[in-house]
């Protein structure tokens, strides 16, 4: 266990000096990353649990969000799909905590290409 002045804490597998393999990283602030590391980043499968609620449970690449994954925000809103580098990327359902839904293509973190959005 890596235990950080600013209350930080890292459990789990390590190589060179860094974390690789399976680990739980606790921030100060009581959020918690549960899964993969590779050479000190997020890097395959993972949940993150952020201290107001949101999370993310789902695939990552070089310390983001990458592949398939669920986002859900604390005030109720969520998106299901794929990302690249950090953004919705590809396929992606998201949907508003007033129930409307957007199910189309993503590009970048916006809506982009075909898709059906549907207003509560």
């Amino acid at each position: 266990v890596l235990k950080i002045a600013d209350g930080d804490e890292f459990n789990g597998e390590w190589k060179d000096g860094k974390q690789d393999g399976k680990g739980v990283f606790k921030w100060a602030d009581c959020s918690v990353y549960d899964g993969e590391w590779k050479v000190g980043k997020q890097h395959g499968k993972g949940v993150l649990k952020i201290a107001d609620g949101s999370g993310y449970d789902g695939e990552w690449k070089d310390g983001k969000r990458n592949g398939k994954g669920v986002l859900k925000i604390a005030d109720g809103d969520e998106f299901n799909g794929e990302w690249k580098d950090g953004k919705q990327d590809g396929k992606g359902v998201f949907k508003w905590a007033d129930c409307s839904v957007y199910d189309g293509e993503w590009k970048v973190g916006k809506q982009h290409g075909k898709g059906v959005l549907k207003i509560a």
